[in-house]
């Protein structure tokens, strides 16, 4: 990606109408872009965590009605898939007290969130708004999808990632 959109803050978010699309095929990227973060519980982690991993990872905002209710849908997936995939969470755009408390609210503790409380990692993946979705293959190749999917496109795109 030549370009990072902007991100969108509370005031600008209207995601809830946007239909889940391709980002332009140039958006596409490998390998995976350099990033670091830390989990909501203050963990470490990197890119190099999810070298060589099929990975799904869903952006979200705390504040974000779409994301709320996309959330149990994402915790049956990351159930559903059992680890054979990686399944992160990317909470931007808010406190860490917000994103835990979205996440105990939510029910989606059985997969790692990480705090990206300035959208730092969000800018590195190009994700401009939530909830979007990068689904990288074991091989590094990264398709972004913004919007909101169901379960049944996330677990088939899950299954190609291999």
């Amino acid at each position: 990606m030549s370009e990072t959109a902007p991100v969108a803050s509370p005031a600008s978010a209207g995601a809830s109408d946007v239909p889940a699309v391709p980002l332009d095929p140039a958006a596409v990227v490998t390998p995976l872009p350099v990033f670091s973060s830390t989990t909501l519980e203050g963990e470490p982690v990197t890119q190099a965590d999810y070298e060589g991993k099929p990975t799904i990872i869903w952006f979200w905002a705390p504040w974000c009605s779409v994301c709320r209710s996309e959330a149990p849908t994402l915790s049956k997936v990351a159930s559903e898939l059992g680890g054979s995939v990686d399944v992160v969470g990317v909470a931007a755009l808010g406190s860490i007290d917000e994103m835990k408390t979205f996440v105990s609210d939510t029910g989606i503790e059985n997969f790692t969130q990480l705090a990206d409380p300035d959208a730092q990692v969000w800018g590195v993946f190009g994700v401009a708004s939530q909830p979007a979705f990068a689904f990288i293959s074991a091989d590094g190749s990264i398709e972004i999808v913004q919007g909101s999917i169901d379960a049944q496109e996330i677990l088939e795109r899950a299954a190609a990632l291999s």
